[in-house]
């Protein structure tokens, strides 16, 4: 009989217990309620901040395009005050303005900016379809163009390829002419004037048993990096023309 006692009263020492124990439990949890944590990342934050912007420079490229168009031929110099550092302007050929995936047809120089296919590529994304990662390198194209403060328009009139000649390993070197008009990139008006003339290297570097395509190529984007290097030098002030 004491022993069925005993063993009630553990039992309901137990119950009692219990109970008090859920009632803290639910004080503790009406008083400290868990905190709500946002699920978008930062670089998600990021670029939604990022891509109105861009895709309001983007929108002036067709604007710079058709004055381009209209502009006479640029005679003389007529250059920028200011000393530009080449992150702070874009370069590209008119025909490229509005078309950035554009090809180079053949015989013709090219003149686009992966830089600006991209840029204009990454703001048209929807960043919920997107991983964390390619938003991170979306957001650095974007911060990249939005550091553009001018957009260095090149107008090409007079192109001679480079030949290359394997049998003696050696090329002629081509030649790019015309002008540049350096617009605004936020008033998308003409702020300079420039003419332009330059050719290849005097030299390639020659490899073995590399094919003769490769060296078409290369010669081509030697010239163009040449043309790169005399805006740059011409802009930063570094030069008083770019070629005659």
């Amino acid at each position: 009989m004491l022993m069925q006692v005993g063993r009630r009263l553990r039992s309901v020492s137990l119950v009692a217990l219990l109970g008090i124990a859920l009632l803290a439990c639910k004080k503790k949890s009406t008083s400290s309620p868990s905190p709500s944590v946002s699920t978008e990342s930062e670089q998600s934050k990021r670029f939604k901040e990022l891509a109105p912007k861009v895709k309001t420079l983007v929108g002036k490229l067709p604007t710079m395009a058709e004055k381009a168009k209209s502009e006479p031929v640029v005679k003389k110099d007529q250059p920028l005050a200011d000393k530009l550092d080449k992150a702070k302007f874009l370069i590209v050929g008119d025909k490229w303005l509005d078309a950035p995936d554009r090809k180079a047809d053949e015989g013709e120089v090219d003149l686009g900016s992966s830089t600006l296919y991209l840029c204009k590529n990454a703001a048209g994304k929807d960043p919920h379809k997107t991983k964390d990662s390619d938003l991170k390198n979306d957001v650095g194209y974007m911060e990249e163009c939005l550091g553009w403060e001018y957009v260095a328009v090149l107008r090409a009139r007079a192109v001679t390829m480079p030949k290359i000649k394997m049998a003696s390993k050696s090329f002629d070197k081509g030649e790019v002419q015309g002008d540049l008009l350096l617009f605004s990139a936020s008033t998308a008006e003409v702020a300079a004037r420039y003419t332009f003339r330059t050719t290849n290297s005097d030299e390639l570097s020659w490899f073995e048993d590399t094919p003769e395509q490769e060296w078409v190529d290369k010669s081509k984007r030697d010239l163009v990096e040449n043309l790169q290097g005399v805006i740059q030098e011409r802009l930063a002030g570094e030069r008083d023309t770019m070629g005659k």
